[in-house]
């Protein structure tokens, strides 16, 4: 099981590391006379912001596959395959007011750029404003990010986290539950997850309702995603990665109901979760990156960046589930559909329980 979750967490590394590899191409925003570590925070910012707020939402989802908790010590364990379909409004951003620089164009859009979630190939255009002379950028261009095209990857949405999860019955109608990504590293990037959370059987507090052909429950829990990637051979300097740290929180009520090898279960919660990505290191910025070959684009007024950037990003908000179980014996498939600020959310997953 752990191998398969390997090669599955392969897709999500390559897309993490395409993404944070690409925010070095925003640097030379920062080699203007003024503002420069704004301008640089400004962009990353808006470039990032999509995808970075999805981790949260990915690891809230896929939980728990029906309300009914496990006897004392009957257990369960599978692996699920979480996704999020980003709206299609992320796909691009408008550039903030950049003192000092002038955004133009990029190859499809005249007025906006990709996010890390948009087409590859697609890159943001900037001059530097200004009176040119000597010491002085002004008149230079350079190019921005284009997107990963993270779903043409992925189609059937834009974040995918493979995890083994499982649940163990403890007392009073009680689970106890966890899920984990082991840490895999791949291309620069290595990114893992754990998540711990409690599961409770809450019919049983109520009289009139013990009787009644359907489970009802409440579950808590609370989630980590880790991902760094080697920033350095890009520009000279030390210590050169990029760290996203997702923590999420999910609260939720949940029904679901037996027939035959099917189980039908739904449920309404809330979800929260905080992002925060680092680029860490010092980087001697000097040039502009070309693409396809192109050189280069040397800067006349070079800047130097230490740990330049620093954000975080929260997401929140109430979630809708439905899903169905197929129950043979002891295996179990299952898939469910959440919605959660305007954004879809299908969780897919295949494992074995003992009641």
């Amino acid at each position: 099981m752990k191998k398969l979750i390997i090669l599955l967490t392969l897709v999500v590394l390559f897309n993490n590391a395409t993404a944070q590899k690409a925010v070095t191409r925003y640097f030379p925003a920062a080699a203007t006379p003024s503002n420069g570590n704004e301008n640089l925070q400004a962009l990353l910012s808006a470039y990032l912001q999509p995808i970075m707020e999805d981790y949260g939402s990915v690891l809230n989802s896929g939980w728990v596959n029906t309300a009914a908790t496990h006897k004392r010590f009957g257990f369960d364990l599978s692996i699920t395959m979480n996704t999020i379909t980003a709206k299609s409004s992320s796909n691009y951003f408008v550039p903030p007011n950049t003192p000092g620089l002038v955004f133009q164009a990029t190859t499809a859009n005249n007025d906006q750029a990709p996010t890390a979630y948009g087409p590859t190939g697609e890159y943001p255009r900037f001059s530097f404003t200004g009176t040119p002379g000597p010491g002085s950028n002004a008149g230079l261009q350079f190019l921005g990010a284009d997107g990963a095209s993270i779903s043409e990857d992925i189609p059937v949405g834009s974040i995918m986290v493979p995890t083994i999860q499982g649940g163990l019955g403890l007392f009073a109608s009680t689970d106890i539950r966890f899920r984990f990504t082991p840490n895999v590293t791949i291309s620069g990037t290595e990114l893992g997850n754990w998540g711990l959370g409690i599961h409770h059987d809450i019919k049983q507090h109520f009289g009139p309702l013990k009787e009644l052909p359907f489970s009802l429950s409440v579950f808590a829990g609370y989630s980590q995603l880790k991902a760094t990637t080697d920033l350095s051979g890009v520009y000279s300097g030390t210590d050169q990665m990029g760290e996203a740290k997702t923590t999420s929180i999910t609260a939720r009520l949940l029904i679901s109901k037996k027939l035959a090898i099917f189980t039908f279960y739904g449920g309404v919660g809330y979800n929260s979760a905080t992002t925060n990505f680092d680029i860490k290191g010092t980087y001697l910025v000097d040039r502009g990156q070309g693409i396809g070959g192109s050189p280069d684009v040397p800067l006349v007024q070079t800047v130097t960046l230490n740990n330049p950037f620093s954000q975080e990003f929260k997401s929140s908000g109430v979630s809708f589930t439905g899903g169905l179980r197929l129950n043979l014996g002891p295996v179990t498939l299952n898939g469910d559909y959440s919605l959660l600020n305007a954004e879809g959310l299908l969780t897919a997953g295949f494992g074995f329980t003992v009641r």
